[in-house]
């Protein structure tokens, strides 16, 4: 099949007309028919062009393809639920493969709907050679490998965990990922949580330490300024709250699994 061919194959596979392709390509309708009928060739240099009206490639536009396979675009919001899916499918297809009879489809989407039910309840797939994976109602972890546990012994971890040990510091930061644009002062925010403007202050240079916040001091007057705080990055905010998740998963835990596969006990020997 010729190019012209393909290209007209292309147009009616994408629902456009002459006129439609030759608006898009910035020439007449008179040229692509003539294209399509090969009385002439497209220009060499509008090859990346038309194949791009299409969204496919110039090797491509010469394969010419009957039907085009869209590219699937994904949203950005839609991120975080298909890594979700793919966390649960991974654990289902570990559990499902092994029992007769089972349907993937039907039995993702009963652990789904009876993990968001019941909220203590998660699903585990142990590996002694690569990791392990967890999924609850909210939070999909995955580890991969085997871990070294001295790994863990690095001192800045204690500093972290014991920041957000703090009462005030969870409070405030609650505070701020309900109201993420808006820059606080100790006081202010100190009524906001109903604590002491000292443990506020406190809180919030914490909150600066390990990277959540940042700091902005204002001048009131030629004498006086006011310290302002902001959430930082998008990155250390979802550091801290995966922590926290985590941490409370392990406050509630209790071995209420809808389905549990594997050994863990060599996860962490190297």
């Amino acid at each position: 099949m010729t190019i012209g061919k393909n290209i007209a194959d292309l147009r009616k596979s994408n629902g456009m007309t002459q006129e439609q392709l030759a608006e898009t390509l910035g020439v007449s309708s008179q040229t692509v028919s003539k294209w399509e009928n090969e009385v002439t060739m497209p220009d060499i240099m509008l090859l990346p062009v038309i194949a791009g009206c299409f969204d496919i490639t110039v090797d491509e536009l010469y394969g010419g393809r009957k039907t085009i396979e869209k590219r699937q675009t994904i949203d950005y919001d839609d991120i975080p639920e298909m890594l979700y899916d793919a966390v649960i499918d991974l654990t289902q297809r570990g559990w499902v493969d092994t029992v007769e009879g089972k349907d993937i489809e039907t039995e993702k989407e009963k652990m789904k709907s009876y993990l968001a039910e019941n909220r203590q309840v998660k699903t585990a797939t142990f590996s002694n050679k690569k990791g392990a994976v967890i999924a609850t109602s909210e939070i999909g972890l995955l580890h991969r490998g085997k871990a070294n546990a001295d790994q863990l012994m690095y001192e800045g971890i204690g500093r972290v965990l014991e920041v957000l040990s703090k009462s005030a510091v969870r409070r405030i930061f609650a505070y701020q990922m309900e109201n993420m644009t808006k820059p606080i002062t100790a006081p202010y925010v100190a009524k906001k949580c109903d604590i002491s403007p000292d443990e506020a202050a406190q809180a919030l240079e914490m909150l600066t330490e390990i990277y959540v916040n940042h700091p902005t001091d204002v001048m009131i007057d030629e004498n006086n300024s006011i310290r302002m705080y902001a959430l930082n990055s998008d990155e250390s905010i979802m550091y801290m709250l995966m922590i926290l998740k985590t941490a409370r998963l392990i406050d509630e835990n209790k071995q209420h699994y809808y389905n549990y596969r594997g050994s863990y006990n060599n996860l962490w020997i190297q």
